[in-house]
């Protein structure tokens, strides 16, 4: 059962960064990526997907860009 939050599956979210399931899901323990586990299974917050995608990568620190953007570095949350 998929969560009432916008979210997407760990597959569909590692098809967006073009990585692997596994890095969405190291992500996710690191706390780069925001999301929640329901019945087993993972899914990614989209807002937090979109920012990881757009400034993740760019930060020296995987979880930069949730201190950064949520500082007023960009907008996104």
């Amino acid at each position: 059962m998929k969560p009432e939050t916008d979210t997407i599956d760990v597959a569909t979210a590692a098809a967006v960064l073009q990585t692997t399931q596994l890095k969405i899901l190291m992500l996710l323990k690191n706390k780069a990526l925001l999301g929640e586990e329901v019945g087993g299974e993972w899914y990614v917050n989209r807002d937090s997907l979109e920012c990881y995608k757009a400034h993740g990568k760019d930060i020296k620190i995987e979880m930069g860009c949730k201190s950064y953007c949520s500082s007023g570095g960009c907008g996104c949350r």
